[in-house]
C-alpha cells in the first residue's frame, strides 16, 4: 500500500538529484545569515557552516580522503560532528557514526568491519579516555607517532583526526583543518597537491553512500546499514510534518550516532533552514531551559524522554509557546499517559512514527488532525511514496486489511544494504526489493499501519499465537507499572508460557496477584503471564531499546531462583 500526499511531495520536489552538500550550498543561498548550529555558547549560520565545511572538505582531499572512502566519527552531539558529516558529504566519503557508549571491543569491532580510513574522535569525554580505549582495540597504535597511522587490527585506518586539547602525538588537530583555506590557495606547487573541491564535489552522485549505521546489535555483531544522499527527502517529510520551518528551533538531544538524531532533527535543520541546538547528552533540566529560552519548535523521542519532562518540577509554570507539535515513537502508551505527556509541554499535537534503521526513519508518521485515542497506539499512515505491505511471513504472501503479519516496505527509503554482509541483505531485502523489517502488524482500511509485536519474539501457547506487545501495553495500563517486557519460556505442557518483567514506577504499592488479575479477564487465558517478575530496571542497549535477546535468560534464570528458595 502507498500513501500519497501531494502537498508534502510538492515540498520536497525541490531536493530531488541533491546530495547533502549541495542541500548545504542551496541552504546557504536561501538562509545564509539565519542560525544554523547551535552548541552552547557557539553559533554559526548557514553562510559560515558553507564556508567552514569548505574548509574541512579540502583539508581531507589534502590528507588523500576522497569520493568512498570511510571516516569514522567518535563524537558527542556538537558541531565538531555536524561540519564532519557535512565535509565527508560533500566530497563523497562515507560517515561512520560511533556510539560514545560503546565499550572498546564494540568500537574496534566497527573500525575494522566498516573498513574505515579516518577516524575523528575526541580525547576525553565523560570520565572516559578514548584514546586508551582505541589502543586496547588495536594495541599496535600504543606507541604510534606518526601521522601516518598503522595498526594491524584496522589495517585500512590511516588517520586520526582530534578534536580539543591533549591530542595523542600521531592526530592531526581538528581545528588546524577547519582552518585551513585548502580550497584555492593561490600557491601554484600548493593547488597542484590538493585536489580541487569543486571538481570532487561535482562527482558525488545521490546514489553514492552517504552514511553507515550500525544496528545496536541486540541478537549478535552490529550491521551497517549503508544509506545515500536521498535520505534528504524523509528526512525533510518528518520536519514538514513539524511544521518546521525557516529560522525555527530543532533540539538535537537525541545521538547523531542514531538515525532518530540526525535524520528528524539535524537534517530537517539543513534543508528547512532551522537550527540544530545541540546537547551532548540528555540531561532533564538543561532539556527545559533549552526548550524555553531556545523557544525550540522541532522536538520528539521516545516515552522515557517525555517521561522525564512531565515529572520534572522544573517543567511548572513553563511557557513553550513555539513548541506547538511533537513526534513520539519506540511504544505504544497509555492514553491517560500521552494526555499528560501534551498537557505538560503544551503541545496542541503529539504525532506517533514507527520506523528502523533500515527503513531511514519514519515508515508512518501521524498527521496533524488525527485525534489523540489514535496516536497514542501508535496507529499511522504511511510517510512519502514508499510502498508497505503486511505478508504472510513463511510464503511471502501479501496478507488483506486487518491480517497481522510482517511488515515489509520497498521504495527510497530502504537501506542499500548492509555494509560487506552479502549474506545478511538477502535474508532482508527480498529480490523484489522488499525490506522484511522482522516486525508484526496490520493495515486498515485507511492505510493505517498498526505494530503488534516482532516475528522472532512472537511464541505458542498451547498452540496459540501470543504476541508480547499485546500483553505489555495491557500491564502498561496499570497504574503500577512503568513498562513490560514480557518473554515466552519452554513449559513442558503448554510449549511456552510468558513471563512478564515490570519496570515499576516510585512508591507504586500492588502485589504480584494485582497485576496477573489486571490481565485476566482483559486477555485471552493464554496470553495471561505465567510469571512476573519487578525489576528496578529492563536491560536496555546503548540506544535505550530493551535488550530482549538477554531476557529469557534472565526468566530461566529467576525460575530457578524460585524454585531453590526455601517456602514462605
Amino acid at each position: 500500500m502507498k500513501r500519497d500526499d501531494p502537498q508534502l511531495e510538492r515540498a520536497v520536489a525541490p531536493l530531488h538529484g541533491l546530495t547533502v552538500g549541495a542541500a548545504l550550498r542551496r541552504s546557504a543561498q536561501r538562509f545564509g545569515a539565519l542560525e544554523f548550529i547551535k552548541c552552547q555558547d557557539q553559533v554559526s549560520t548557514f553562510a559560515e557552516t558553507d564556508a567552514e565545511v569548505d574548509r574541512l572538505a579540502a583539508s581531507l582531499l589534502g590528507l588523500g580522503l576522497s569520493r568512498g572512502d570511510h571516516v569514522a566519527v567518535w563524537l558527542t552531539n556538537s558541531r565538531e560532528w555536524a561540519i564532519t558529516f557535512l565535509a565527508c558529504a560533500r566530497i563523497g566519503a562515507v560517515v561512520v557514526p560511533i556510539n560514545t557508549r560503546y565499550t572498546a571491543s564494540e568500537a574496534g569491532y566497527i573500525l575494522a568491519q566498516s573498513d574505515s580510513r579516518a577516524l575523528v574522535m575526541t580525547r576525553r569525554m565523560w570520565g572516559n579516555d578514548y584514546w586508551a580505549m582505541l589502543c586496547e582495540a588495536a594495541p599496535s597504535l600504543t606507541n604510534c607517532s606518526s601521522a601516518e597511522l598503522s595498526a594491524t587490527e584496522m589495517p585500512r585506518l590511516a588517520r586520526l583526526i582530534a578534536v580539543g586539547t591533549d591530542a595523542p602525538a600521531c592526530a592531526l588537530v581538528f581545528e588546524s583543518l577547519c582552518s585551513q583555506d585548502a580550497v584555492r590557495t593561490g600557491n601554484a606547487d600548493q593547488d597542484r597537491s590538493v585536489p580541487q573541491l569543486a571538481g570532487a564535489e561535482r562527482a558525488v552522485s545521490p546514489d553514492d553512500p552517504l552514511i553507515i549505521v550500525y544496528t545496536s546489535g541486540t541478537t549478535g555483531k552490529p550491521k551497517g546499514a549503508m544509506h545515500n544522499h536521498h535520505v534528504i527527502r524523509q528526512a525533510t517529510r518528518v520536519g514538514l510534518r513539524l511544521g518546521l520551518e525557516a529560522g525555527g528551533r530543532a533540539l538535537g538531544h537525541l545521538p547523531l550516532y542514531h538515525v532518530a538524531g540526525l535524520y528528524m532533527s539535524f537534517v530537517p535543520a539543513l534543508t528547512l533552514g532551522g537550527c540544530y541546538v545541540a546537547m551532548p547528552q540528555w540531561d532533564t533540566a538543561a532539556a527545559i531551559e533549552l526548550l524555553e529560552r531556545e523557544r525550540i519548535s522541532c522536538f520528539g523521542g521516545i516515552p522515557t524522554h517525555f517521561v522525564d519532562l512531565a515529572n520534572h518540577p522544573a517543567m511548572q509554570g513553563r511557557d513553550l509557546p513555539a513548541l506547538r507539535s511533537a513526534w513520539i515513537g519506540g511504544a505504544p502508551v497509555m492514553q491517560s499517559t500521552f494526555g499528560q505527556f501534551m498537557k505538560a509541554l503544551g503541545l496542541a499535537q503529539l504525532m506517533s512514527t514507527y520506523g528502523m534503521t533500515e527503513n531511514t526513519i519514519s515508515t508512518t508518521f501521524n498527521l496533524p488532525v488525527d485525534p489523540i485515542e489514535v496516536c497514542c497506539m501508535n496507529l499511522a499512515p504511511i510517510l512519502g511514496p514508499s510502498e508497505v505491505r503486511i505478508a504472510d511471513p513463511a510464503t511471502g504472501a501479501e496478507l488483506g486489511p486487518g491480517e497481522v503479519g510482517e511488515v515489509q516496505c520497498r521504495g527510497e527509503t530502504v537501506m542499500m544494504g548492509y555494509y560487506r554482509n552479502p549474506e545478511a541483505t538477502r535474508e532482508t531485502i527480498t529480490p523484489e526489493g522488499w525490506l522484511r523489517t522482522g516486525d508484526l502488524g496490520t493495515l486498515d482500511q485507511r492505510g493505517y499501519l498498526s505494530i503488534t509485536g516482532r516475528l522472532k519474539e512472537m511464541f505458542k501457547t498451547g498452540g496459540s499465537n501470543v504476541y508480547p506487545v499485546e500483553i505489555e501495553q495491557h500491564l502498561a495500563r496499570h497504574s503500577a507499572v512503568r513498562i513490560a517486557a514480557v518473554v515466552g519460556i519452554p513449559d513442558e505442557r503448554l510449549g511456552e508460557v510468558g513471563f512478564a518483567f515490570v519496570e515499576l514506577l516510585d512508591s507504586a504499592s500492588f502485589t504480584i496477584d494485582d497485576l496477573r488479575t489486571h490481565c485476566r479477564g482483559a486477555l485471552a487465558d493464554y496470553k495471561v503471564p505465567r510469571f512476573v517478575c519487578p525489576v528496578p530496571a529492563l536491560p536496555r542497549t546503548s540506544t535505550a531499546k530493551i535488550q530482549r535477546s538477554v531476557l529469557p535468560a534472565l526468566a530461566q534464570a529467576e525460575i530457578a531462583r524460585r524454585r531453590a528458595a526455601p517456602p514462605a
